[in-house]
């Protein structure tokens, strides 16, 4: 009886794994021909047992195999059954499971550079959004520029959003989320319903001055919160970018002003005060939800881009950091930073903030906090989609 059920369980997974492949080798076909300049070569995708998932090659298209690999591949993709699964069905990016170590990238070549190459690879194919330099651009040029950009409005109802897309421009819903029954949930009590979950603390962001990749931790999702709410306990890391888990679905809600298909699974951001993200923006609209505490955010147009010193991390067009700390300006290292135009917002519990695809963001938590965020990672930007189908702004 044993033996069955160890093989029903080896053959379910075995078809939940080809399903997934075949999930990808579907998403891949939409990859465009200027999309894989530069990529060509074979990558090996395998199991973290080692078992062999197939071969994927790109040339003028990108094809699969699901043969051995007959040659040297160029890069070796690893990562574990659930993590395809995770990746076929859009839960997480490939950027946040390269950097929380779930998804591996091998090479016997220039390990960094071929990394990028993979991480761009992985992107084009699983972000229906396909983000080129033009794009960018066209982001910088549609959106409201940092001169007119005078602060960050309020508004009292999420449908008031709706003429803020087509600007490009952001703007904060307050008590968006007052109706959530997470927002009501007391600590004790999400930390009951989802036991001893495991989530990964980031302990130190990329280092872009010594191309060195995050760190991260292990613990359990207990374990930290109850590290952040001890007197004078120490607090180690920041739970960034942790996907929300299937035992909260039912006590949030997705923003209505876009389709419900247009998001990934939304994220987990937890930490004391102190903690948050560099300077950095995402090419993908993001609504930005506070739960519990303060939460001050700098916001940067677009068009303020080229006094904030981008650096290029991991391929990933959709992310980009800037080298600039504003907390902590070092003039001699920076001087354009002098001329950027920002505004500061802050959120109180409830409060969303809809943040347009390619607007800088330094994130700084005033005291201990609480947020999700979701990202439209399956849909085009708004003003883009907006400014080719010649819609007009409409006036406040």
């Amino acid at each position: 009886m044993s033996f069955d059920l160890a093989w029903q369980g080896a053959y379910a997974m075995l078809v939940n794994t080809v399903s997934n492949l075949r999930l990808i080798e579907t998403l891949s076909e939409h990859v465009p021909a200027w999309a894989l300049r530069g990529l060509q070569g074979r990558y090996h995708w395998q199991l973290e047992s080692g078992a062999h998932l197939g071969c994927m090659d790109v040339s003028e298209t990108l094809s699969w195999s699901f043969a051995a690999p007959e040659c040297k591949p160029r890069a070796t993709i690893t990562l574990s059954d659930a993590t395809l699964e995770v990746l076929a069905h859009k839960v997480n990016d490939p950027l946040t499971l390269f950097n929380t170590g779930k998804l591996l990238i091998g090479t016997d070549h220039d390990h960094a550079e071929i990394t990028v190459d993979v991480m761009k690879l992985l992107n084009f194919i699983f972000n229906s959004v396909l983000v080129d330099t033009q794009r960018i651009a066209q982001l910088e040029a549609g959106s409201v520029q940092g001169k007119d950009f005078l602060g960050c409005r309020v508004v009292a109802d999420e449908q008031a959003i709706v003429p803020y897309l087509s600007r490009g421009e952001p703007v904060i819903v307050r008590n968006a989320a007052a109706s959530w029954p997470m927002f009501s949930m007391s600590v004790g009590q999400i930390v009951d319903r989802l036991g001893r979950l495991d989530i990964s603390l980031l302990l130190e962001e990329y280092d872009l001055e010594n191309a060195q990749p995050p760190k991260y931790q292990k613990t359990s999702f207990t374990n930290y919160v109850e590290s952040l709410y001890a007197p004078e306990a120490p607090v180690n890391g920041y739970m960034a970018a942790n996907t929300v888990p299937p035992a909260l679905d039912d006590s949030y809600r997705f923003p209505s002003v876009f389709a419900r298909e247009v998001f990934n699974t939304p994220r987990w951001w937890i930490g004391p005060a102190g903690t948050g993200l560099r300077l950095h923006r995402d090419m993908v609209d993001n609504f930005l939800v506070q739960l519990k505490g303060r939460k001050k955010v700098r916001l940067y147009a677009p068009s303020e881009t080229r006094f904030l010193y981008p650096a290029a991390v991991g391929g990933n067009l959709m992310y980009e950091p800037s080298r600039v700390d504003p907390e902590n300006y070092q003039a001699d290292k920076f001087p354009d930073y002098q001329h950027s135009v920002s505004t500061v917002c802050e959120l109180q519990p409830g409060d969303m903030l809809y943040l347009p695809a390619g607007w800088w963001h330094h994130v700084l938590n005033l005291e201990v906090s609480w947020s999700l965020n979701f990202f439209a990672v399956n849909g085009e930007p708004s003003v883009l989609s907006v400014n080719r189908n010649n819609c007009e702004s409409v006036p406040l």
